[in-house]
């Protein structure tokens, strides 16, 4: 097991974060709903990973090991949702990087939209780990720097995975099960929540 503890990342890694997270999604269910193919998704996966960083630091933290081998996104209080000028803003560019993809994923984001929820919490974005370096302790650690977080601000931590296999993983740091939806003809998600911590 690995000892690494994870530190915030600044925008000049953006770059690695992204190539680590496409690693970690190449084989993940939802986008492979959303990008059925999997050379390009491949190809694919970096570039709008790279897209979504754009706005993942202003809006919470990035969290990542030293390697930048496991990696978390997580949206602070009142940003978990997307407003419509960062949508505008947005969908020209995700329509270059995954082209006849998008409308899976707008679908898919719409109906994660509609799951978020409404109280004030610490969103997981995204959580990934380079699969040569899972099972090391990497990926425990860039989520445990976002549960401190949450916890110094006494919040709850919310997110959902399409993998049923991350649910006693996450359910390990404490998170339940909140609710589970099914985007039509695709993938059940399984949306999971953290207590907040009572500050004293």
């Amino acid at each position: 097991m690995s000892s690494s503890r994870a530190r915030l990342l600044a925008p000049t890694d953006n770059l690695e974060i992204a190539e680590t997270l496409a690693r970690a999604f190449q084989t993940e269910t939802g986008w492979s709903y959303v990008i059925p193919d999997p050379k390009l998704r491949a190809e694919r996966l970096a570039g709008a990973f790279h897209l979504f960083l754009r706005d993942e630091h202003r809006k919470g933290a990035v969290y990542g090991t030293d390697g930048i081998e496991a990696v978390t996104l997580w949206r602070g209080p009142g940003q978990a949702h997307d407003s419509l000028w960062d949508r505008a803003r947005l969908i020209v560019p995700f329509i270059q990087r995954l082209r006849f993809s998008i409308f899976r994923g707008l679908e898919v984001a719409d109906l994660i939209e509609k799951h978020l929820p409404k109280e004030p919490v610490w969103y997981l974005h995204y959580a990934g780990c380079d699969p040569a370096h899972q099972g090391k302790g990497f990926g425990g650690a860039a989520i445990r720097a976002g549960l401190e977080r949450a916890d110094e601000d006494g919040l709850p931590a919310y997110l959902e995975t399409a993998d049923e296999h991350n649910v006693p993983l996450y359910q390990s740091f404490g998170f339940q099960v909140k609710h589970m939806w099914q985007v039509p003809e695709g993938p059940q998600f399984w949306g999971m929540q953290r207590p907040g911590k009572t500050r004293h």
